[in-house]
């Protein structure tokens, strides 16, 4: 991803396989999160969806399912250079229960103290 962007969360790197399901439950594809931060993540698939689309998301952290609502805040479709040659799309997390952000925030911390070490 473009290096001079802001964040507003920590952000670490992941191999998490992700799926996403259209609006009426149909599911459209697996990717896999390449990393991961309390607001957003960008997921790594070969057909990016477009700008604004919104999806329900499912991944597993090593002791948890998270389920989430998603929103592609920008794609490789339109903005190939966001990702440094990977296909994907960048996600902000939305309708996410407080207990699963509690599940992904300590799953980002135990990511940085390994990081820091």
């Amino acid at each position: 991803m473009e290096k001079s962007v802001k964040r507003a969360h920590p952000r670490v790197q992941a191999r998490i396989e992700a799926k996403l399901k259209m609006p009426g439950g149909r599911t459209i594809v697996t990717g896999q999160i390449l990393n991961i931060s309390l607001g957003g993540l960008f997921i790594e698939m070969e057909e990016p969806l477009g700008f604004g689309k919104e999806f329900d998301l499912e991944f597993k952290l090593p002791d948890s399912t998270l389920h989430c609502r998603g929103l592609v805040v920008w794609s490789t479709r339109t903005q190939p250079q966001m990702a440094e040659g990977r296909s994907g799309i960048g996600v902000r997390l939305m309708k996410i229960d407080v207990s699963e952000m509690r599940q992904l925030e300590s799953y980002i911390s135990a990511h940085l103290e390994t990081n820091n070490r």
